[in-house]
């Protein structure tokens, strides 16, 4: 495999005037080789960042994937196969779908990820009914890597399944009517396996398994002070 390096930079700006509304953008995107830096904004409706049937691929080491969408009705579809990868997206507005897949084939690993995912962080409109799919490790494992997942928005189905030693999940959701999987099998360190919920809202689904060598842990709070209820499942084995 060749060592290569891109820059990409993707800015899509739609809809500037009032009269003029926004629709549509597509990108899909192929890479293979070392040391990309990848920055995509997208601000409209139904755009779409690859898809079911044409995920974005990037393939390769040290890279840094960074996305942004603005707008209603947006997919996010990304394969992501090589080490040490910085992925970070930000999602604001309704009815998303995000898949995010790391496949460990050839001579590439999904060890040291850092994943962060934030839908609506910056608050100033809903994030809601949004679905989100992340899956890290599913042919081989996933070790040291870092998942974490901000949720601000009602009726959001998220499902995060990591396959690897040493890879703590972190969810922090705000809001009512939250659906989340989660799925961690691997050993954990000598601090433990570790998945931390933070809860603030209504209505909430946990559910946990945790399995591997050492011990599991789960940090769970849940912020009672604005009248929040959650419903948490907990299965953990070794």
């Amino acid at each position: 495999m060749r060592n290569f390096k891109a820059i990409i930079f993707i800015i899509l700006f739609l809809g500037t005037a009032s009269t003029m509304p926004a629709y549509s953008n597509d990108i899909y995107i192929t890479q293979s080789g070392a040391g990309l830096n990848l920055d995509v904004i997208q601000d409209g409706i139904n755009n779409v960042i690859g898809s079911s049937s044409a995920a974005v691929s990037l393939i390769g080491t040290s890279m840094n994937y960074s996305v942004t969408q603005i707008g209603a009705t947006n997919v996010l579809t990304s394969d992501v196969e090589g080490a040490s990868a910085s992925i970070d997206m930000d999602i604001t507005g309704d009815s998303n779908d995000v898949v995010l897949k790391c496949d460990a084939t050839g001579n590439y690993s999904c060890d040291n990820w850092n994943v962060d995912i934030d839908i609506n962080d910056s608050g100033s409109a809903t994030g809601d009914s949004s679905n989100i799919d992340i899956d890290v490790g599913t042919i081989a494992n996933s070790d040291d890597s870092d998942v974490t997942l901000q949720i601000l928005g009602d009726s959001t189905t998220a499902n995060i399944d990591i396959d690897g030693a040493s890879s703590p999940v972190s969810v922090t959701s705000t809001g009512s009517t939250n659906n989340f999987q989660i799925n961690v099998d691997g050993n954990g360190d000598s601090a433990g396996h570790a998945v931390t919920i933070v809860h603030t809202g209504s209505g909430a689904t946990y559910d946990v398994v945790q399995s591997g060598a050492y011990d599991s842990i789960i940090n769970l709070t849940v912020n009672t002070s604005t009248g929040a209820a959650a419903d948490v499942d907990i299965s953990q084995a070794q």
